[in-house]
């Protein structure tokens, strides 16, 4: 007996172990991939993490409390989550490596628990084996995984499966120390994702099952940490729930929880190929709705079936009340989606429970081909799916062949391009977000990235006109603008107003940015900026010890006087240059003047500082300067088509001036291709936005 159970501790060893190399195997590649979306939102702009804080700071914030567009989209409050990045970062700072093969390492501990767990249920014929096996390779998980928020419903599973495996040591060993630690492990869960309150009813479930009685104590102190943690909740971010947004026809609510049902359930037994996520109006179709019929006649089916096959009970809950949790979201304020596959993990874990109880009936040969046809099937998927993380392109592309008309990813692909300074791309995929329903969140990022690409054309009234736009949403008593918000309404119009040459409005903006953000480290470095660029050297001097002391690892290195020193021995194109860089455009500007008489080069530089300046008029006399010089010359007029491009992002201008080039000289193959493809691709698409 002894030698036997050596013998199968062995084999269980060996199985955990063949489980993991194949899991490092079909993941490796993803640790060097980027991070996306609110993973760059959370991971390197959250005030958290950007300087030292107390670990007890992650119960202080919300999950996005300093990142989304209002306040009061703030609805996640995840302490225990935000407090595992924090450790990460303090001891080997926040890695896509590192990051990845942390969230790999908490899905292998949580299979692990799973599978003594369902060993507990049922251990013949391998089925914690193949349950496991099928549950590991399941493509949905790769979201978690790779994905680095994921880590919230990696946690979940973590946590769901030791309080799972704690109750039924306690209901079969009577110890109270099983007891607590059950509750111990929902509480960890619980401050790990809202979400995990659902595993209440299927502890009770469990319980009811196996001993047909409840211990109150245990659920009831579950019920406590739920109470507890709402109440926490509320304190912190300042909201009980999430509210519900009912439609008044009761038939359009139905249909509406049909279509996510039917959402939910496609992506749950095809996971092959699923769509990550999708806005509402995708989902209610015929197609999700038939989908939805299906399920619901195959729950009752199953349900039925559990009257007589009560092992049937359990994973039937895990799929009902989290599927059911979750089309409830549906009705919900959750932003920019309220419909993930993600989601869908504790009821996958139900319905691979399930799919092997059939397994395990068949006989041994064809139980064996059965098990090796799904997992050859799941593993090119995870493969696949990986591949959407590459980059943030890969992930927004998927997204948009989803939804050719979601706004919130349109917008993040604009986004995109905007950081790659492809500006008219961005501006393109902007345009389109406009012609589009979108949530008052995705207008705000939308008029925050508009006034970027403003900015870049020196167009500095529409940058106002954008920027009120989003301070009109606080004309809503129920919306308040988030400090990450704030903080770049703030520095984008003292940038307009620094490049104006107003340096007193525009240092007033950065001192309200240190005052209202002190712990931003560019708030600081961009009034120091100001200083050293507007030549006010003694408060650049003075505002120094104030930095070093408050961020010493950031600006150790910073010396005044010796960056004065250095702009002193400057020659007259390098002060140049300095002066641009720290948009002093009417120093520049007298510095080229003195330069005269000026080449192409220079007067095209003078024209493009009067428009960075704010002086149209000014820059507009310039370029007519350059062209009596030279009207019909090619050279020249390929020059300032460049500039008003590659310096100013204005097409319309640009093409002006590419057309008399080619109508000089049309044997121009780069500059015909650059024009057609101007107006072709970019003129005829865009639609005009202020009228």
């Amino acid at each position: 007996m002894e030698e036997s159970a050596i013998s199968t501790k062995k084999k269980h060893f060996v199985f955990i172990i063949v489980l993991v190399i194949i899991l490092f195997g079909l993941y490796w590649k993803t640790f060097s991939y980027d991070l996306v979306w609110d993973d760059n939102l959370y991971i390197k702009q959250g005030l958290l993490f950007t300087e030292k804080h107390s670990l007890l700071d992650s119960f202080k914030y919300g999950y996005f409390r300093e990142q989304m567009g209002m306040k009061g989209a703030d609805f996640y409050y995840r302490p225990l989550l935000t407090a595992s990045f924090m450790i990460e970062n303090s001891l080997w700072g926040l890695k896509t490596f590192t990051l990845r093969l942390t969230n790999l390492l908490i899905y292998i501990f949580s299979l692990f628990f799973i599978f003594l767990f369902l060993k507990r249920q049922y251990d013949k014929n391998y089925f914690p084996e193949i349950a496991t096996s099928l549950f590991a390779l399941y493509p949905i998980n790769v979201d978690h995984i790779v994905w680095v928020v994921g880590r919230g419903d990696l946690f979940l599973l973590l946590w769901g499966s030791l309080s799972l495996l704690l109750l039924d040591l306690f209901i079969r060993k009577r110890k109270y120390p099983y007891g607590f630690f059950t509750c111990f492990f929902f509480l960890l869960g619980i401050l790990s994702k809202e979400s995990f309150a659902f595993f209440l009813p299927i502890l009770i479930v469990y319980e009811l099952i196996k001993r047909k009685k409840l211990s109150i104590p245990v659920h009831a102190s579950n019920v406590l940490i739920i109470l507890f943690y709402f109440v926490l909740k509320n304190r912190i971010v300042g909201i009980k729930n999430l509210g519900l947004l009912l439609y008044p026809d009761l038939g359009e609510n139905l249909r509406l929880a049909l279509a996510t049902l039917g959402y939910y359930s496609r992506s749950l037994f095809f996971p092959v190929r699923y769509d990550m996520f999708l806005p509402i109006r995708d989902i209610t179709n015929l197609f999700y709705y038939f989908v939805g019929i299906l399920t619901i006649l195959l729950l009752a089916y199953l349900v039925y079936r559990a009257r007589k096959e009560q092992d049937l009970i359990v994973p039937l809950a895990l799929i009902i009340v989290f599927l059911g949790g979750h089309v409830i979201l549906t009705f919900s304020h959750l932003y920019p989606f309220k419909i993930y596959a993600r989601y869908m993990t504790i009821p996958a874990l139900g319905f691979i429970w399930i799919l092997t109880r059939f397994l395990v009936r068949q006989k041994e040969k064809v139980r064996y081909y059965l098990t090796l046809i799904i997992l050859i099937v799941f593993i090119p998927s995870i493969i696949l799916n990986g591949l959407s993380y590459r980059n943030q392109f890969s992930y927004w592309e998927r997204a948009l062949k989803s939804s050719p008309q979601n706004s919130y990813a349109l917008f993040q692909i604009a986004n995109l391009f905007r950081e790659q300074k492809n500006y008219l791309s961005a501006e393109l995929n902007l345009n389109k977000v406009l012609s589009l329903d979108i949530e008052k969140e995705t207008a705000i990022t939308v008029s925050l990235l508009y006034s970027d690409l403003e900015f870049n054309k020196a167009e500095y009234s529409n940058v106002f006109k954008w920027l009120k736009s989003i301070e009109d949403f606080e004309t809503s008593p129920d919306i308040q603008l988030a400090p990450f918000i704030r903080y770049h309404v703030n520095y984008k119009k003292a940038m307009v107003y620094l490049s104006q040459g107003d340096v007193s409005a525009a240092e007033n903006l950065f001192k309200e940015n240190i005052k209202r953000y002190p712990n931003i480290k560019e708030s600081y470095s961009e009034l120091y900026d100001l200083y050293i660029g507007s030549d006010q050297w003694d408060k650049a001097k003075a505002l120094e010890p104030r930095m070093k002391d408050r961020f010493p690892s950031f600006f150790k290195d910073l010396n005044t006087t010796q960056a004065k020193n250095q702009l002193d021995s400057c020659s007259p194109d390098q002060r140049i240059a300095f002066y641009i860089r720290f948009r002093n455009f009417a120093k520049a500007i007298s510095l080229v003047e003195a330069k005269a008489p000026l080449d192409l080069d220079h007067k095209i530089l003078l024209a493009k500082l009067y428009y960075w300046e704010g002086r149209e008029e000014e820059g507009k006399k310039v370029i007519e300067e350059i062209l009596k010089a030279g009207s019909s010359d090619v050279k020249t007029l390929n020059a300032i088509g460049y500039f008003y491009l590659r310096d100013l992002s204005r097409a319309k201008e640009a093409v002006v001036y590419f057309d008399q080039s080619l109508a000089a000289d049309k044997s121009q193959p780069e500059i015909i291709y650059m024009d057609s493809g101007l107006k072709e691709q970019y003129l005829k698409q865009l639609r005009p936005v202020w009228k």
